[in-house]
């Protein structure tokens, strides 16, 4: 696994190290960015929750994100994903919290460009966790919260006071688009 582009492009990153970890295929984070690229990430400020490897996190930050805060409450992952922002030579631009989803979203305190979930396919879709990021102001006014999610798994039309735009397939995983419905 590697970042697919920008300033660290190439950069392997470290694979997990705790059982039922699916980082996001180079596919899948490729297709990604660049769906984002023309809303713009140079200088935004994204989160990455379920970070797992952190790679979500690190490519935004590869592609000119000002800051990532990535949420990942396994330590062992953790630690990888602080290895993978050395490695990247992007970990001054970045907060790792090793903290469970639902209680990191309550210590967040500014709004977010970009919300990026890649929760276990094993969990329930996190549309709670979604709208709790709508709920608390936390994503701007004109964000995108994607949710990587099982194909097999229909997205809910709207988490709170988000709607979907699109769900994209890349075999067996989707990408879930959400936005402010007022914005909509």
């Amino acid at each position: 696994m590697r970042v697919t582009g920008g300033t660290a492009r190439g950069t392997p990153l470290r694979s997990p190290t705790t059982q039922g970890v699916r980082p996001t295929t180079d596919r899948v984070r490729l297709a990604l960015f660049n769906i984002l690229a023309p809303q713009g990430l140079e200088g935004v400020r994204v989160v990455d929750v379920f970070a797992g490897t952190g790679s979500l996190g690190i490519e935004a930050l590869s592609r000119g994100a000002a800051h990532v805060t990535f949420i990942e409450r396994d330590r062992r992952q953790a630690q990888d994903i602080r290895a993978n922002l050395e490695a990247a030579r992007l970990a001054e631009r970045a907060t790792v919290l090793t903290l469970d989803a639902e209680r990191a979203v309550e210590r967040l305190d500014r709004p977010f460009a970009y919300v990026l979930m890649d929760p276990p396919y094993s969990a329930p879709f996190p549309q709670t966790l979604a709208a709790r990021f709508a709920e608390l102001g936390l994503l701007a006014d004109d964000g995108t919260l994607v949710i990587g999610h099982s194909s097999r798994v229909a997205p809910p039309d709207h988490c709170g006071g988000l709607l979907l735009s699109a769900d994209r397939r890349y075999g067996d995983s989707s990408l879930a688009f959400y936005g402010p419905e007022e914005a909509a």
